[in-house]
């Protein structure tokens, strides 16, 4: 087949993919609603009142303090509305197609193709990597520090290597979770440099990666004072793991799973076989060059594992994106290099067309889903609720989303009570564990509500507890740890309530077309029976 018509079929593709991709993250922008808990904790920690409030608690989000402090910057130019937050989360899904496409420019590609097949028609990028949280950013800093780190590799001199040394600083300055694999990308280099025995260059691997940790160590105290994450702990295994990678991989699509798992063992295997077929050629750039991308995707995915059983959390799909980003962007760099043979070249591009015409069709609900429906349940209350009733927040991790949605004159309360609402305080989560009796303050609020004849309006609804499951006490309990203690309250208020005020009227049930992550249900009680 002739070769320029292969090239010309790669540019149709290529600028196809990135067309579809772009009109799937306007499909998103335009349908992902109002901001989840997670995402209003973000907005609220950089919108606190100084500087010093954020640095005194951005470890409670997650993301070190640059990233909140960039997203104080942006709503400061652009204001904090659903929609501006909405838009800042496009523009970074557009910079990381961006950034593929420069890696792929760079090595004289026509354009990226595996990169934006297995990441940016995953729903897992396009709707976790554009939420207000740093994944987004992180993944495209990672992205381009790979890119950069490629061309150091291959020609490593000063003006190569000070941009991949500035990217992987501010990776890490971004996303917590960029650590393990910038520090696989560095080690990785770190060999085959070594292999290739130029041992000054490997002394400036070692020396960016060391100054990558050491741009990190200001942020360091603050997470290991966080002594309150033992309540965010728990046991997990290969297998936990491994599950929770897999939903990522699928992004709500089995046959987007496919596509994974039929292109990274075999685009690893080619490699493999390109590298011993190059064997003992001269000059073996290609081989040098394989050899580090094939290293960065192993030890990409060992790094990473040990990160998650250090973290030791119950981990969500968007855990995974910086590990999904870096190795559809290493099979990418090694499509682009296996490329030089024609059958490779020629199924790459059926691959990418198969992911292209099939893809976007399993899209459809997913990228629609709203994140929250908690805006409609504070809008209902706000109408609704009169101001001698109680809102009851169950559990108490909804506050940040309805500090930011709710209006109304009507108090609230939470499930434990607590004194911040504006983001998540699991060192406050953590105090109540301990107590007694943390959920006192609760019911004796919707005992004097009741019994005066008002209503109580339960935001999450209030199942009852199971009689046959044990009363934990403070924790930390002997057999559970410091784990399930909010299920458990959720379940004692429901028990509280069910005995004292009835099943309650559903006001609003949960809907489909928003995530399950904050599908709310609103039920009120009224009257008091002992």
């Amino acid at each position: 087949m002739n070769p320029k018509l292969i090239k010309n079929a790669e540019w149709i593709v290529a600028i196809l993919l990135s067309v579809t991709v772009l009109f799937l993250l306007v499909v998103r922008t335009a349908n992902a609603g109002a901001l989840w808990r997670d995402e209003a904790a973000t907005l609220q920690l950089a919108q606190m009142p100084t500087v010093s409030d954020i640095a005194a608690n951005f470890q409670h989000e997650a993301f070190p303090l640059p990233f909140p402090m960039l997203v104080r910057s942006y709503i400061t130019l652009f204001g904090a509305s659903d929609a501006s937050v909405r838009w800042f989360g496009f523009t970074v899904g557009v910079a990381v197609l961006a950034i593929a496409w420069f890696n792929s420019r760079t090595r004289g590609e026509s354009g990226p193709l595996l990169f934006p097949a297995l990441f940016c028609l995953n729903a897992t990028f396009l709707i976790w990597g554009t939420s207000l949280r740093g994944y987004g950013l992180g993944c495209l800093l990672l992205l381009l520090t790979l890119g950069l780190a490629v061309a150091a590799v291959r020609q490593p001199t000063p003006t190569n290597a000070l941009p991949a040394i500035i990217a992987s600083v501010a990776s890490v300055q971004i996303m917590v979770n960029a650590l393990p694999l910038i520090a696989a990308i560095a080690a990785a280099a770190f060999v085959v440099f070594v292999v290739k025995r130029q041992f000054r260059c490997a002394t400036v691997v070692c020396g960016c990666a060391a100054l990558c940790a050491l741009s990190f160590l200001p942020y360091l105290q603050a997470y290991l004072a966080a002594d309150w994450t033992v309540v965010l702990k728990y046991p997990t295994t290969f297998s936990s793991l491994w599950d929770k990678l897999h939903l990522a991989f699928e992004g709500q699509s089995h046959l987007m799973g496919i596509f994974w798992y039929a292109a990274v063992p075999l685009i690893i295997f080619g490699a493999i076989w390109r590298v011993w077929t190059l064997r003992g050629q001269k000059p073996p750039a290609d081989v040098h060059l394989l050899f580090f991308l094939i290293s960065v995707a192993g030890l990409s995915i060992f790094s990473y594992y040990a990160f998650l059983r250090i973290l030791s959390y119950a981990t969500r799909p968007w855990y995974y994106l910086p590990l999904l980003c870096t190795i559809a962007g290493t099979i990418d760099l090694i499509g682009g290099v296996l490329a030089h043979v024609l059958w490779i070249r020629i199924a790459r591009l059926a691959f990418v067309i198969a992911a292209l015409v099939l893809l976007p069709f399993t899209l459809s609900n997913s990228i629609r889903q709203r994140l929250s429906n908690i805006d409609l349940v504070a809008h209902k209350l706000e109408a609704e609720a009169s101001p001698n009733d109680l809102i009851v927040l169950n559990p108490w991790n909804f506050a940040p989303s309805f500090y930011r949605y709710y209006h109304g004159l009507t108090p609230w309360i939470t499930v434990p009570t607590m004194s911040e609402y504006r983001i998540h305080r699991y060192d406050l989560m953590k105090s109540k564990t301990m107590e007694l009796d943390p959920l006192a303050e609760v019911r004796s609020a919707i005992r004097q509500r009741l019994l005066s004849g008002h209503r109580v309006w339960i935001v999450g609804g209030a199942q009852p507890r199971d009689e046959n499951m044990p009363r934990l006490g403070p924790a930390p309990n002997p057999y559970f740890g410091w784990a399930g203690y909010m299920n458990f309250w959720s379940m004692e208020i429901g028990s509280f309530l069910s005995a004292h005020a009835g099943a309650g009227e559903v006001v609003l049930g949960p809907d489909p077309g928003v995530s399950e992550n904050e599908n709310v249900p609103l039920v009120v009680a009224q009257g008091w029976q002992d």
